[in-house]
């Protein structure tokens, strides 16, 4: 096995271990890499029927089937509207450098569903995991957004 072989398979090993497999290996605040279409309640420009999408782990019904996560975008929401954007929270490239390729956002007013038999089936990958500040601050902003109905909030325990 040459140097390239080696690296591949070190590569696909990597790749292995991190994939999605049950509910535990998912937890409040990682990242995660996961194809998203219309179904998981994304707005699709340019043709496009699907995206690879980084998301945050923002909540979990009880038995951890379904979770509720948000969207790292790599531009803010421009919307007029000052509640809006203040419930667009902001991410250092610095911070999450093995991660993102420039700063980002986090868009908390639309958390969206997805089931753990999706993120399997689409060979979701954990990324990497927020800092502590970072979460505790979105954990914050998702609590307390108008955006969010009280009973979403409930199910998925962003309260």
């Amino acid at each position: 096995m040459d140097h390239n072989d080696i690296l591949k398979d070190l590569h696909a090993q990597i790749q292995e271990s991190s994939l999605v497999r049950c509910a535990d290996d998912i937890q409040i605040g990682d990242i995660v890499y996961v194809e998203m279409d219309r179904n998981d309640g994304l707005v699709l420009v340019d043709g496009y029927d699907t995206r690879l999408k980084y998301i945050v782990v923002a909540g979990s019904k009880s038995d951890k089937k379904e979770f509720a996560v948000v969207l790292i975008n790599s531009e803010a929401d421009f919307s007029d509207d000052p509640d809006w954007r203040k419930e667009q929270y902001f991410l250092k490239c610095s911070d999450y450098a093995d991660i993102l390729e420039h700063d980002s956002w986090i868009d908390c007013t639309d958390p969206k569903i997805l089931s753990l038999r999706k993120m399997k089936a689409k060979k979701a990958h954990k990324k990497g995991k927020l800092t502590e500040l970072d979460l505790m601050n979105i954990m914050h902003v998702l609590k307390n957004s108008d955006f969010i109905d009280e009973r979403t909030k409930k199910i998925y325990h962003l309260v």
